[in-house]
């Protein structure tokens, strides 16, 4: 197989993984809540926006390794990769924020 074909497909597989990370986070702060702590919602926010950018960016993953034409593979790895990016930036920005709050 190409080697570019793999690279646009490896974006792909890092968006599924960023994506099971932030479902880590909504499982983290399920876990909280029925410890009987309470969740800043501030938290429930970040989880929501970096939700509606990850679910665009693993539909294209998806779709990124169903597809051989080249035309839509590059399209599809770009939205997939940048909307990845997004999200790992909502998650990180949530988490500097609630830590900030939290002290």
């Amino acid at each position: 197989m190409d080697a570019k074909i793999e690279f646009q497909r490896l974006v792909g597989k890092f968006a599924l993984f960023f994506a099971f990370i932030y479902l880590l986070m909504i499982v983290g702060s399920v876990v909280t809540i029925a410890d009987g702590d309470s969740v800043p919602v501030l938290t429930w926010v970040g989880i929501l926006l970096a939700g509606l950018v990850f679910t665009p960016a693993v539909i294209d993953a998806v779709r990124l390794h169903r597809t051989a034409d080249p035309q839509r593979l590059a399209a599809l790895w770009r939205r997939s990769g940048l909307l990845t990016l997004a999200g790992v930036a909502v998650m990180i920005l949530t988490a500097v924020a609630v830590e900030a709050v939290s002290t």
